[in-house]
């Protein structure tokens, strides 16, 4: 725990101390940024196979070359680099969480392959940001020599839109878990997409030179219907992560579905149809950390990344919340005066804190895109344009482009509003980056702002924009509600089939996480991933620049035994793995490259 006297002392020199309790650092390896940019928020994500780990590199600092670095492990004390196999993707995509390892044995290939996604950069100050549209998908590589990595297929995946229209480019994936059903033989890997409905994907990569997509489907429709209450500010429901486990003679994908929860699925068969719903997590009336801190604030949401138990009887969950702050909007003129709403921060754009005030009457500036824009003041209200990737939609531009134009056109605040269809409920925080402040509210809200009336939950999706709106005024403030912890569920799947449970009891946060002491100039402190010891009662938690934390899991909840923090850390990734005759956490720096550490 961090002392009263600790915290004015991290507070005054800007630093969180250094941490090491129940596990050691035993080696590390920097990588070199081949762009030569630098490393700055630079690696995510990792997978390891024998002597040599793999890590992700990120968008960050310019996304002028990407892909996955290849370390050579073999000596847990001196790691290195192997800058001759560097894994590169195409240019235009970036490689970030959720890269997989799977060996194979079947009549065609045999040995080890690694997966990775592929998301398109889309920031201004990229390259070439409007470059070749070919991409996405993931990239399969043979690393039966893993220093001489050879590419098997590239931007394999989902080439349909929403509406099942064929596309040109495949969908970005932003995560992937591969695994084989040891009773067919077939081997699969499961995709998060992240620019249409459908956003969980599996394809058949039993011949990895021709990956076949098996199943596309949205777990907020029929039959699965993964929604939560609004009310609650619960409006992102989407895939970002997966992972799938042998459960008996069942295959169960546990699915971290941001604010939809932590979602179990029967994937034995994962064709059409045959994909069914074990169980799903709920949410408390409210947020149970902020609830120690005597506040009543609603429940963050934010699954980011989960791990099922060996024994399929505990699933730990991180509930990532970079947002420390609850932007808590009310229209204060209008058919709507007194309608309160929730939005979501866009972390890279300008800051946000309890001393930000944001009002006005906001002015309408359509999509927003370059050359539109007219010149202006106080908030642009922008319309989100359906993806380039669905067949016949309206020409657009990316939340980059946006946030651009209306901060060079003069304007002090941006809100982006959803586009229409089924998911026009749904809010997040984009990734563009810039000196002014920028939300994302749901259409609902953003109809509400242009004063069209009787517009309600139930029609928003399917309502035009209108072409002359009344607009209402609005205000903004920000209330700080803590970064994002772990959650630890009990759970009940029959493993011969049928449905299951899951029962929440426990959550843990870092402590500097819930003081608003530490809400800025410390970096992240929200939970990230998560990886549970396949011989030992431990899980193991990554948290950025609050470090890596060790805790017992059981039936009385979550108790921390271990941890480790050097200053200036930025923790992501993290997987267990043997070298030689023991066990190591590999775990990534996303300023530095990989760490190797020994759990005592």
């Amino acid at each position: 725990m961090v002392t009263e006297d600790q915290g004015d002392l991290m507070l005054e020199e800007g630093r969180l101390p250094a941490i090491a309790h129940g596990v050691r650092l035993v080696g590390r390896a920097q990588v070199n940024n081949p762009s030569g940019a630098g490393l700055e928020r630079h690696i995510a994500d990792l997978a390891a196979y024998g002597d040599h780990a793999f890590l992700t590199a990120y968008r960050e600092p310019t996304c002028e070359r990407t892909g996955a670095y290849v370390i050579d492990i073999s000596d847990p004390e001196k790691p290195f680099e192997v800058e001759s196999a560097f894994m590169e993707t195409t240019p235009g995509n970036y490689v970030g969480e959720g890269p997989s390892v799977i060996e194979i044995d079947n009549e065609h290939f045999r040995g080890p392959l690694f997966i990775h996604p592929n998301e398109i950069y889309a920031q201004a100050h990229a390259p070439d940001p409007t470059g070749p549209r070919q991409r996405g998908g993931i990239n399969i590589w043979d690393i039966t020599d893993p220093e001489h990595p050879e590419l098997l297929a590239a931007h394999a995946g989902d080439y349909t839109d929403a509406g099942g229209a064929t596309v040109s480019q495949a969908v970005e994936v932003y995560f992937t878990c591969a695994w084989t059903n040891t009773a067919t033989g077939r081997a699969y890997a499961g995709l998060v997409d992240v620019t249409t409905a459908n956003d969980t994907c599996v394809l058949d990569i039993t011949d990895p030179r021709n990956p076949v997509l098996v199943n596309a489907f949205d777990l907020k429709a029929a039959p699965f219907g993964v929604t939560q209450d609004i009310s609650k500010g619960l409006t992102s429901v989407f895939g970002h992560a997966l992972t799938v486990r042998a459960v008996g003679d069942r295959y169960v994908m546990a699915v971290s579905y941001w604010d939809g929860g932590y979602v179990l699925l029967d994937v034995t068969d994962p064709a059409p149809g045959r994909v069914s719903l074990i169980a799903r997590s709920e949410h408390a009336e409210f947020d149970e950390e902020r609830a120690k801190h005597g506040q009543q604030s609603p429940p963050k949401g934010g699954a980011e990344h989960s791990d099922l138990s060996p024994d399929a009887r505990f699933l730990v969950g991180a509930d990532e919340d970079i947002n420390r702050y609850r932007l808590l909007g009310t229209i204060t003129s209008g058919p709507y005066a007194g309608t309160g709403y929730t939005a979501a921060w866009s972390p890279g754009a300008g800051p946000v804190d309890t001393g930000t005030a944001i009002s006005g009457t906001p002015t309408f500036v359509g999509f927003g895109c370059p050359g539109t824009v007219q010149p202006g003041s106080g908030i642009a209200l922008i319309e989100r344009n359906v993806s380039i990737l669905t067949a016949g939609s309206a020409p657009g531009c990316s939340f980059q482009e946006k946030l651009d134009a209306v901060a060079e056109a003069g304007y002090d605040a941006a809100i982006i509003f959803n586009h229409l269809g089924p998911d026009a409920l749904q809010q997040f925080p984009t990734s563009a980056l810039g000196k002014i402040p920028l939300m994302f509210v749901n259409r609902l809200t953003g109809l509400k702002l242009l004063g069209v009336p009787g517009v309600t939950e139930e029609t928003a999706g399917a309502t035009e924009t209108p072409a002359a709106p009344t607009l209402s005024s609005t205000e903004i403030r920000a209330v700080f509600d803590g970064w994002g912890y772990l959650r630890l569920f009990r759970t009940e799947i029959p493993p011969g089939g049928g449905a299951g449970s899951m029962t929440q009891i426990g959550t843990y946060a870092i402590p500097e996480s819930q003081d608003p002491r530490f809400a800025a100039g410390f970096g992240d402190l929200t939970a990230s991933h998560v990886a549970i010891d396949p011989d030992r009662r431990l899980v193991y938690a990554t948290f950025y620049a609050g470090g890596l934390r060790v805790l017992e899991y059981g039936d009385d909840g979550l108790r921390e035994v271990g941890a480790f923090r050097e200053p200036g850390n930025d923790f992501l990734g993290v997987v267990r793995h043997r070298i030689g005759d023991k066990h190591y956490l590999l775990v990534t720096d996303r300023n530095y490259g990989l760490y190797i550490l020994e759990v005592l």
